[in-house]
């Protein structure tokens, strides 16, 4: 019979630890909770809250600053090789009404109620060999802000999944869901096991990202996920490298859910492989790269207004920008759509959900789609803003579907309320454009 332990394992600084057996962790206990106060790189800002936390497996240190509180603790290495599983519904109970209702509020104690499966502060390593399952089982329509982290790291950390993770549950609207996601600096994230995000309600999901700056992302195994909200799957804030050569499978049921978060602005649902949301760069900014397969669908309800989106790379711009983003697709990119709006959806999208003219200059190099009639189906590359390049692309055009001859201005779709007020948008080096069928 398999042998289920039910007690955390915590160890210190430069600690070590290989985990073989079988975790679940469902009771907030001493010795399977943490109290501590987090920094966190967001949107631009640094910001500090403090966090219940059931975890499974973590380096933690006794917070000097905060008596009675702990802290991520540096130069670990974690080790998975057998299961854990954590269930949310016993510490969202009793830490619920501790809470706070708004970031703001001064009646609560906690931001979040948390979760970490494997968790160290900066320079450390994290690895799963195993399987790692959390369940977002609490009450589904409770108003308690709930934040999923699975594997977590500080500042110049290497996090890899070579094992299966699963997130599993009902979820609530006021859930976050986190594979690796590291609100931190020079970081390397690398997947090529498992990932499956099957969460009924939630608010974001992240499943491979950062809000810092440099450090390397990529996936080289699956990615499966169907769930609501912002789907964000490979994210950068700044000049992270990002490829995917794995493949990538993401169902949608889109749903507006009101922000209640100070620090976010109110967004309407979306749902991407590739995510990037940049403040203007300061330095050089590497290209997103697709060698693998990407399938989107969204799937649109009444709950999903009209306004929701689905791109195979999503790219947002909050301010004036100097620098090229390239992007490039030898792989496949397929995105669709079904529910009551017309849907926008494409392989590409610029700024199609900003209301402001931050255009900024996207050079696409190799790309390779079926072949369709652009200016009809209006879904490869589209935008509110932006400045399309096409200096340096070869168009590969793949199929049987005989279509016009292809012209760089068909290949682009300006938003029509974007051109109605004005917005930025050009194409430039038209001429440039090489296509092969």
């Amino acid at each position: 019979m398999e042998n289920i332990v039910e007690k955390s394992v915590r160890v210190g600084s430069a600690g070590y630890y290989v985990n073989r057996e079988h975790l679940v962790i469902t009771k907030p206990e001493a010795g399977n909770v943490a109290d501590i106060t987090e920094q966190a790189i967001a949107a631009g800002k640094v910001l500090k809250g403090r966090n219940i936390v059931l975890y499974a497996l973590a380096a933690l240190m006794d917070d000097e600053e905060n008596p009675g509180q702990q802290r991520l603790a540096p130069n670990a290495t974690l080790i998975n090789e057998g299961v854990i599983e954590i269930h949310m519904h016993d510490i969202v109970d009793a830490y619920k009404a501790q809470v706070k209702a708004t970031p703001d509020d001064p009646n609560g104690t906690y931001r979040f109620v948390k979760c970490f499966a494997m968790a160290a502060g900066k320079d450390s390593t994290i690895i799963n060999e195993g399987i790692i399952r959390i369940y977002f089982d609490q009450e589904k329509d409770l108003e308690t802000a709930v934040y999923g982290e699975t594997l977590l790291a500080g500042e110049n950390s290497t996090v890899i999944n070579n094992g299966t993770i699963e997130l599993l549950g009902n979820g609530s609207f006021d859930t976050q869901t986190r594979v690796i996601a590291l609100p931190v600096n020079n970081v390397t994230i690398i997947n090529n096991g498992k990932i499956n995000v099957d969460v009924e309600k939630a608010s974001t999901v992240r499943v491979l990202a950062t809000t810092g700056i440099g450090g390397t992302i990529a996936n080289y195994g699956s990615i499966r996920i169907n769930s609501t909200g912002r789907i964000m799957t490979i994210a950068r804030f700044a000049n992270t490298h990002l490829i995917n050569a794995g493949d990538i499978d993401i169902v949608s049921r889109a749903h507006f859910i009101v922000n209640k978060v100070s620090f976010l602005y109110q967004s309407y649902p979306l749902a991407c492989a590739f995510y990037e949301h940049s403040l203007p760069n300061t330095q050089l900014v590497p290209p997103l790269v697709n060698k693998g397969t990407v399938k989107i669908h969204l799937e649109g309800s009444e709950a999903s207004t009209p306004k929701a989106v689905a791109f195979g790379i999503y790219s947002e711009m909050v301010g004036k920008e100097e620098h090229i983003h390239r992007m490039e697709n030898t792989g496949s990119i397929t995105v669709s759509k079904s529910g009551p709006y017309d849907f926008l959806v494409a392989e590409v999208g610029v700024n199609a959900q900003s209301a402001k003219d931050f255009p900024y200059h996207v050079e696409i190099g190799e790309w390779h789609t079926e072949a369709r009639n652009f200016t009809e189906t209006k879904d490869l590359f589209v935008c509110n803003s932006g400045i399309f390049d096409f200096a340096h692309t070869r168009l590969t055009l793949t199929g049987d579907n005989a279509v016009p001859d292809v012209k760089a201005e068909s290949l682009v779709y300006q938003r029509d309320e974007a051109m109605q007020r004005g917005d930025t948008f050009q194409v430039l080096n038209a001429d440039k454009l090489v296509i092969t069928k």
